[in-house]
């Protein structure tokens, strides 16, 4: 079987039943949208794309947007669909040495057919931006997401990506990131969906000095199984890449990490870390940790920590000694779990509605 015959590789999560074809593509057009809880209200850089349309685009001077091009990475079955049934497609430039003053937001909302979106984002030379990317949906609605970010020599992106895709469906993305030389990446990933998911955020470091720094939380409750593979590759020499994943696993769910370091022969002076932590609330729940280095150069430092456990209990007692019950302990203490990579939303409308989101996960 030829890669683009193949499905993600998904390592510790059988998917094979898993119905990915089930896509709604009728025609589907709008043209305006409830902008609460989507971006916030005083954005000065807004871009709202509800079932393909574009509803809302507000941007500064130095930002061009476009449809993309054609998506090229074919590595499995899913990009393959993805590239065939695209109904939405988003292509952002950030010109030369602009450093944008304010965030690009971008909300994508699938209220009555399925998402099968392409986005690119380009940072040309000595660029900075922080891009924030809100995925939501109104119904069960199996998506299929694409992503291709471009970071070149001196540029720097804060990146931040949050799912909240509701009701019983199948979501596949794939996002790959370059990093160039003495560029950087600083991402964040939300995983707050109802649904099954494969998520993948593949990065390259293909630049001499370039730096990335992958985040990922995620919760999986109720009968939901999620598979997430976050991997840093270093294709130049004196790279650096960082990976931190936490994640939290109730009721009947699924939960699984993938941590993939890649450290190419004659990359000479990299550096490779990565740390997942998962908190199991459940005897019924399955949390996987599932950390690989793949090294093939000698002058380099690499390392992984792993840890599933579950909540401490005399944290538990301490909260319950001064008058707290002790389901509200339990909360408060996987909430502070979580919290700090919330804050790193600078929006406070955003960051209140993930926190809100967050919460009722937790239930």
């Amino acid at each position: 079987m030829s890669k683009t015959d193949a499905l993600p590789l998904a390592e510790r999560t059988n998917i094979k039943d898993w119905d990915f074809t089930n896509l709604t593509l009728k025609e589907v057009t709008h043209n305006s949208v409830d902008k609460s809880n989507l971006i916030p209200e005083n954005a000065k850089n807004a871009i709202i794309i509800v079932d393909g349309s574009v509803v809302v685009k507000d941007l500064q001077a130095g930002i061009s947007i476009e449809e993309s091009k054609e998506y090229s990475n074919l590595e499995n079955r899913l990009i393959t669909l993805n590239k065939e049934k695209a109904n939405s497609k988003l292509s952002i430039k950030v010109e030369k040495n602009k450093k944008m003053d304010e965030p690009i937001y971008i909300a994508y909302v699938a209220k009555e057919r399925s998402l099968i979106h392409q986005t690119e984002i380009t940072l040309e030379q000595g660029a900075e931006a922080n891009i924030v990317e809100n995925f939501k949906s109104e119904a069960s609605l199996n998506m299929n997401i694409l992503s291709k970010v471009n970071i070149f020599a001196n540029a720097n992106l804060e990146s931040s990506v949050i799912n909240s895709l509701n009701g019983e469906n199948t979501i596949y993305y794939h996002r790959l990131t370059e990093v160039h030389a003495d560029a950087s990446l600083d991402s964040s990933n939300f995983i707050l969906n109802d649904s099954n998911l494969v998520f993948e955020d593949f990065t390259h470091l293909v630049g001499k000095g370039s730096e990335a720094d992958v985040k990922t939380v995620a919760i999986s409750d109720k009968k939901q199984k999620q598979n997430i593979t976050v991997r840093i590759e270093n294709l130049a020499p004196h790279s650096n890449g960082n990976i931190v994943n936490y994640g939290v696993v109730k009721d009947d769910a699924h939960l699984a990490f993938n941590g993939i370091g890649k450290i190419h022969k004659g990359m000479n002076a990299g550096d490779n870390q990565q740390e997942s932590r998962l908190l199991n609330l459940s005897k019924t729940a399955e949390a996987i940790a599932n950390p690989f280095l793949l090294i093939d150069e000698g002058d380099i430092t690499a390392g992984h920590a792993a840890s599933i456990g579950q909540i401490d209990e005399e944290q538990v007692y301490y909260l319950m000694s001064r008058g707290m019950p002790k389901i509200e302990a339990e909360k408060l203490i996987v909430t502070g779990f979580l919290t700090p990579f919330a804050n790193s939303i600078k929006s406070k409308t955003l960051r209140e509605a993930l926190l809100t989101s967050i919460e009722e996960k937790l239930g």
